[in-house]
């Protein structure tokens, strides 16, 4: 998947109200719902590895500096 963490929490968001809206058949929910599970761990992906970045950057010399982060998701 090519999607910015950007673009899938938007195209997420957009599934979620798609299927509040009730207009869709239990197909076309089945699929919304299956997309929206493959850009949640699409985004998951992309904050694992954003976290590896960050902690290899903060490594210092001698060692590593671990900081705890809060992300919203």
């Amino acid at each position: 998947m090519k999607l910015t963490y950007e673009e899938a929490v938007l195209e997420l968001e957009k599934i979620l109200i798609e299927l509040e809206s009730e207009d869709c058949t239990l197909k076309e929910s089945i699929e919304k719902f299956k997309r929206g599970v493959m850009l949640f761990n699409h985004c998951k992906d992309l904050i694992t590895k954003a976290e590896g970045e960050i902690k290899i950057l903060l490594e210092d010399e001698d060692d590593m500096k671990e900081e705890t982060f809060s992300m919203e998701v």
